[in-house]
């Protein structure tokens, strides 16, 4: 039983650490964006950025529901991860996969290691 509370708390705080990182990461690059060409940078956008902007933002807020509440917010970045990755893979016309490996599937990761540290925790001995 000890055992099993153990990798879940080390499975949850690196969930936690990791979907921290990621987000930090594409946060400051939005921020960055709008700071250096203003708010007029939102308005130029094409409905592909807006959109790509809005799913990096739910997942970056996903990320702070999980820190709370593991599992639906586990589950809630992994369907949210494959809309962004299924969104980059219709959008990218010449190189698809490479902005979903560093765009989708760390989210991706993230929300298996909160769903999988609680599933840890609840397994019986």
């Amino acid at each position: 039983m000890e055992n099993n509370e153990t990798q879940s708390n080390t499975l949850m705080w690196f969930a936690r650490v990791c979907g921290l990182i990621i987000s930090s990461i594409w946060m400051y690059d939005i921020i960055r964006t709008i700071i250096n060409e203003g708010f007029r940078s939102l308005h130029n956008q094409t409905s592909t950025g807006i959109i790509l902007f809005l799913l990096i933002t739910t997942l970056s807020i996903g990320v702070l529901i999980a820190w709370r509440y593991p599992f639906p917010g586990g589950r809630f970045i992994i369907i949210l991860s494959v809309l962004l990755s299924i969104f980059i893979y219709f959008s990218e016309q010449d190189n698809r996969y490479i902005p979903i490996l560093y765009q989708g599937l760390p989210f991706f990761l993230v929300g298996l290691l909160f769903i999988q540290s609680q599933t840890i925790k609840e397994e019986k001995p």
